[in-house]
């Protein structure tokens, strides 16, 4: 929603908040009064992003900028008698219309989500900060809020915002001499206790220890935080320590799943702390999500905030920093992106967190693998290196499963000596895939089928071919032929079936569904159901990547294949032979078909269908359409 100018006054403009900004204040400040001391956390994270941005602007930049000497840090102050507090860093600042945008409204995308997460959320401390809205917990200890800053260019003016929370804020020009940002809060009458050295300089140790730049209080220029890089003191830091840490990287106020530390000292030498997270979110899985990357040091300085190039895109979800002696200082975005020393960091950090996640108790993994598998199979899809050691991870839903996660190394392990490729079926949905015609045969033999229900798993299967020297094989393609164990394999003959060229019932039904259809034929592969279609060969998953991607596929044409055995089938060629010319044979052929579409989802449409449904029921009720 754009921002609503409504008036102009001796103060500058006056401007109206974003819908979407009003609703997040009245959740913080309703939600989170019992934690209301996470406002000092959300600002000083704020003041540091400045930071951070301005010392990339440092580098990029040697000319115009404003104070280029003066010290990357933040100040915490605060007045007993007026009752305020004020936060102040030297980053790079918000011009006019920065300040305009950046406070007024909510500019990631994903807003309605977020606020409905946060609505619902028991704990919207854990949300805040991954939609960028830690600033407008403020108002939770502030009946007014009034930030002033400058820019980082040389000819930038200074620029202030205020705002009650009450639905407006106003944006003017000031005076402002040095380069920053600068929050003032008025503070609520129930919140004078944060105006007090101690309690501030409690929460700055709870919340922001790590934080890489120097934070001071008052007038003291004793340092508060630690500040060292807490991936140089590994042996000094507790777990709860390293938690807060990976708090400030990911904005992620859970525990993170997994921690991995590594100090490499050859063929090249850097370090590196990386996390996995426990839930993925949301926004992970958009096309828009852009958020990610490790932090990249070198020399214990920042060089690039968000370093895609360290590691594959699946592994996306990583969040972590690295810090290498061996990359200069001024190194450019072109650069990292062909840089060797990145290459050779990049395949050490992804080798190493493939092989711990090998390492992680199998329960565990397979409750982090129900938020992150996608994201390792569509490494298996992209990375051909890597797809072996990936395979290892996958874990997989079967037809003798129940539900139950295995590894795809079980599955292999659990084959019969004579069974010799690796069978799956792909579909909509496990209960659609669990109740498949394709089933029934592998049910009598007791063999095991792996049930593939997500769009990426179609990815995937065109993608891999073999696993430990079994090959894929898709059980709804043509001329798939089921394994015959024949210690189980009943002795017993079978009349030849004519081929359907021949077979005057199978004939008469291709003609009926020959718009519809590739070939129709019988099948001994079916016991319970009348009939399933089939794909050509290997084209299972190749059709379904299609669908996926081209909003209009049209479905291919099938093979359907008959059970000679079913009553429905026995009956309707009983018919056949009695009266060739029957309508009912007509709806019966294409009620058979388009069950099938609509059961595994290619149904296009249903309204033929309806109306046929409907003239099935008037016929078994014996109804006269004209009475």
């Amino acid at each position: 929603m754009p921002l609503n100018s409504s008036k102009k006054d001796s103060k500058g403009r006056t401007f109206k908040f974003q819908a979407e900004i009003q609703r997040v204040l009245d959740i913080l400040i309703n939600r989170l009064y019992k934690n209301r001391e996470i406002f000092l956390r959300e600002l000083i994270s704020n003041s540091a992003d400045a930071l951070h941005r301005m010392r990339i602007v440092q580098f990029e930049t040697k000319d115009s900028i404003l104070d280029p000497d003066i010290e990357l840090g933040i100040k915490i102050t605060f007045d007993e008698n007026e009752n305020t507090l004020t936060i102040s860093d030297t980053g790079v600042g918000m011009s006019y219309q920065e300040i305009k945008t950046n406070l007024g409204t909510i500019a990631q995308s994903g807003t309605l989500e977020f606020l409905q997460q946060l609505e619902e959320s028991p704990d919207a401390i854990n949300l805040i900060g991954q939609f960028g809205v830690g600033f407008y917990s403020s108002f939770i200890v502030a009946k007014e809020v009034v930030v002033r800053s400058r820019s980082y260019p040389e000819d930038s003016r200074g620029v202030e915002w205020r705002s009650d929370g009450s639905g407006k804020f106003s944006v003017a020009y000031v005076d402002k001499a040095d380069r920053g940002t600068e929050v003032i809060l008025y503070l609520k009458d129930d919140t004078k206790e944060f105006a007090n050295r101690f309690k501030l300089e409690s929460i700055v140790k709870k919340y922001s220890d790590f934080v890489g730049f120097p934070i001071r209080i008052a007038d003291d220029d004793q340092i508060v935080n630690r500040q060292v890089p807490i991936w140089y003191q590994s042996d000094e830091v507790t777990d709860e320590e390293f938690n807060e840490f990976y708090r400030q990287v990911s904005l992620d106020w859970t525990e993170p799943f997994h921690r991995i530390q590594l100090n490499v000292d050859a063929p090249i030498q850097f370090r590196a702390l990386l996390f996995l997270p426990k839930q993925r979110s949301r926004m992970m899985m958009t096309s828009m999500y852009q958020d990610y990357g490790l932090r990249l040091y070198s020399k214990k300085i920042l060089v690039q905030e968000k370093a895609k190039d360290l590691l594959p895109e699946y592994l996306r979800f990583v969040f972590g920093v690295v810090d290498s002696e061996d990359l200069p200082l001024n190194v450019s975005r072109e650069v990292i992106q062909v840089d060797r020393t990145i290459r050779r960091i990049s395949k050490v950090i992804t080798g190493r967190i493939l092989d711990e996640l090998e390492k992680i108790d199998e329960d565990k993994y397979l409750e982090w693998w129900e938020q992150f598998g996608v994201f390792i199979k569509e490494g298996i899809s992209q990375d051909e290196k890597r797809r072996k050691k990936l395979l290892n991870q996958l874990r997989v839903r079967t037809s003798k499963s129940e539900d139950q996660l295995i590894a795809l190394t079980k599955y292999v392990e659990q084959m019969p000596d004579v069974q010799e490729e690796i069978l799956f079926l792909l579909g909509e949905s496990l209960p659609i895939l669990k109740r498949s015609p394709h089933l029934e045969h592998y049910r009598k033999v007791d063999q095991e089928v792996i049930l593939f229900s997500e769009p990426i798993d179609s990815f995937v299967v065109m993608h891999v071919t073999e696993f430990q020297g079994k090959k894929f094989k898709a059980i709804d393609q043509a001329e798939a032929e089921p394994f015959k164990d024949e210690d189980k394999e009943e002795e017993e003959t079978k009349e030849e079936k004519e081929e359907p060229e021949k077979d005057p019932f199978l004939t008469h039904l291709k003609e009926i569904l020959e718009d519809r259809i590739i070939d129709i034929k019988y099948t001994d592969f079916l016991t319970d159901s009348p009939c399933r279609l089939v794909n050509p060969s290997g084209t299972t998953a190749f059709t379904r990547v299609l669908k996926y991607m081209d909003e209009n596929y049209v479905p291919q044409k099938k093979i359907m294949e008959i059970n000679p055995d079913h009553s429905l089938i026995i009956n309707l060629n009983s018919l056949f032979e009695k009266d060739p010319e029957s309508p009912l044979i007509q709806i019966c052929a294409f009620q058979l078909l388009e069950n099938q579409e609509l059961a595994e989802g290619s149904l296009q449409d249903p309204t033929d269908m309806i109306k046929r449904v409907n003239q099935l029921m008037q016929q078994a009720l014996g109804i006269n359409r004209n009475s």
